[in-house]
């Protein structure tokens, strides 16, 4: 589907955030495959989690990473952007829990977009990164702890710290929403499990196809292998088995 790009700007140095027209509903945690290109080179689409839908206009963050993404940054208002999706599972945490928001980088859009659809549910966020450049969004959530590994803003540290000091990870009534960096991720769900809280993981990964026929985003689980891009992105806390 070709979609017109309503605005596209820098928010932090490498770090982008678009809007564009968007025809069709989506449920956080899924994710989109963006054409980054007019021509076929670079071939494969980029998949990005949706960060919101409102009134007709997605949003995505993406961070310039290699071509395809830079390729991404050069497109401006007006111009037009080829959308395929949404494709994907979503985030379903539970009604009676509070919400534990945890991300790391560009992992914050998935949960960016949970937050935005859900502004009634108790929810506390958890960004982390490298650096101060690395935090995203974090004045968009209601509540909101900051980590940083050099300690340039917010807590020092990792952000797995402020999050198992919050009340509902001690008294293990809280439900855990997640995205980022693998290492992240997996330090999250060995809490999770040990501790006795439940939740849920979007993963993030370099994908081909996005719809489940080209088998470059398998990964191992508890119910055997599973595609991200059909079966995923999102799996429950102790059901991945991680690789490293």
């Amino acid at each position: 589907m070709k979609s017109n790009i309503i605005t596209s700007r820098e928010v932090k140095r490498g770090y982008f955030r678009m809007e564009f027209e968007f025809a069709g509903e989506a449920l956080p945690g899924q994710f989109i495959m963006l054409k980054v290109a007019e021509h076929n080179d670079p071939l494969l689409r980029r998949p990005m989690s949706i960060a919101g839908l409102d009134g007709g206009v997605m949003s995505v963050i993406f961070k310039v990473v290699g071509r395809g993404t830079a390729l991404l940054a050069e497109k401006k208002a007006g111009d037009h952007i080829d959308v395929l999706g949404p494709f994907g599972s979503a985030f379903t945490p539970p009604k009676t829990d509070a919400v534990l928001l945890v991300a790391g980088g560009i992992g914050v859009a998935p949960l960016l977009f949970w937050a935005k659809r859900n502004p009634s549910r108790r929810a506390a966020a958890f960004i982390g990164g490298a650096t101060e450049n690395d935090i995203l969004c974090s004045d968009e959530f209601s509540e909101a702890h900051v980590a940083t590994e050099n300690g340039s803003v917010g807590r020092k540290g990792l952000v797995t710290a402020p999050l198992i000091e919050h009340a509902a990870y001690k008294n293990k009534t809280g439900y855990i929403l997640a995205c980022g960096p693998t290492g992240m991720l997996k330090a999250i769900d060995q809490l999770a499990v040990k501790d006795g809280l439940r939740g849920e993981l979007s993963l993030e990964e370099r994908m081909g196809c996005g719809f489940g026929v080209c088998l470059g985003c398998v990964c191992d689980t508890t119910g055997g292998r599973k595609r991200m891009c059909v079966e995923g992105p999102v799996f429950k806390t102790g059901e991945v088995l991680w690789r490293t």
